[in-house]
C-alpha cells in the first residue's frame, strides 16, 4: 500500500479491484458506507469522495431506495475507448453540446427540490475543494451528471452517464489547460457552475442554455487549440 497516496485514493484503487476481479459483479450493490469505513478504518466521508470518484467515472451508481451498485457497463466503462485523436475530441465535444444544453433547458424547467438540494450540495463542495484539482475535477463531472438527473428523464440520465469516463477526461484536460495558461481562474470555474445553478434555480431555462453553451465552447476551445499545437501528442491524454 502506498502511504504516499491519501485515503481516498487508496479506497477508490480497492473498489476499483473488487469491481475488475469480479468480487462484486455489474448490477450488484457495494455494501454500505458504513461498513465499508469500518473494513477499511477510515472515515465515512473517505468512502464517500472514493464512490464520487467510482460514479464520476461511470463505473457505480446510486438508485432509486438507497444503495450505490456496480453499473452495468462497468467493466466496459474500465476499458473505456480512449480519445486518440482530434477526430475522436470533436465527436465527444458535440455530443456533450447536444446532450448538455438541452438537459441543462430541462432541468431548469423539471427541476424538483431535491435536485436542487443535490446541485446546490455540488457547488458547496465545489467551493471548498477550490485548489484541489484533483476533487475538482470529480465534483465538475457529478454537477454535469446531477444536471442530467434533474431533468426527469432517464433517458437522458443514462446517456450522460454513458459517457461519463470519456466526459472525466476532457474535463480534467481543459481545467488543467485554463489554469496552466491562467486564461481561468479555479474561482471562476465555480462561478460559472453557481451560475448554472442559480439559472435553474430561476427556472430561466434560456439563460441556462446560454450558459452551458458558453462553458462548453470555452471547453472546445481550450482542448481543440491544445491539439492544434506543435509537437502535440496524437493521444488528447
Amino acid at each position: 500500500m502506498d502511504l504516499g497516496k491519501k485515503n481516498y485514493e487508496i479506497i477508490t484503487e480497492e473498489l476499483e479491484r473488487i469491481i475488475e476481479t469480479g468480487k462484486v459483479k455489474p448490477g450488484e450493490k457495494l455494501e454500505t458506507i458504513e461498513n465499508m469505513a469500518k473494513r477499511y478504518r477510515v472515515g465515512r466521508s473517505t468512502v464517500r469522495e472514493a464512490i464520487s470518484h467510482l460514479k464520476a467515472r461511470g463505473l457505480l451508481e446510486t438508485r432509486q431506495g438507497g444503495g450505490t451498485y456496480v453499473r452495468a457497463q462497468a467493466l466496459e466503462s474500465m476499458a473505456a475507448q480512449q480519445i486518440k485523436n482530434r477526430e475522436d475530441l470533436q465527436q465527444l465535444l458535440e455530443v456533450r453540446s447536444i446532450l448538455e444544453v438541452g438537459s441543462i433547458e430541462l432541468a431548469a424547467l423539471h427541476r424538483s427540490e431535491a435536485d436542487l438540494a443535490e446541485l446546490s450540495e455540488i457547488v458547496g463542495l465545489m467551493e471548498e475543494a477550490i485548489g484541489n484539482e484533483e476533487i475538482s475535477q470529480v465534483h465538475d463531472v457529478n454537477f454535469h451528471l446531477a444536471i442530467a438527473k434533474a431533468t426527469q428523464n432517464p433517458l437522458l440520465r443514462q446517456m450522460m452517464e454513458s459517457i461519463s469516463a470519456m466526459m472525466m477526461r476532457t474535463i480534467r484536460d481543459s481545467r488543467s489547460l485554463w489554469l496552466f495558461s491562467e486564461q481561468e481562474s479555479a474561482h471562476r470555474l465555480f462561478q460559472e457552475h453557481r451560475q448554472m445553478l442559480e439559472a435553474i434555480r430561476e427556472q430561466n431555462p434560456r439563460a441556462a442554455a446560454d450558459l452551458m453553451r458558453t462553458h462548453l465552447t470555452k471547453v472546445g476551445h481550450a482542448l481543440m487549440g491544445a491539439s492544434d499545437k506543435p509537437g502535440a501528442p496524437e493521444s488528447i491524454e
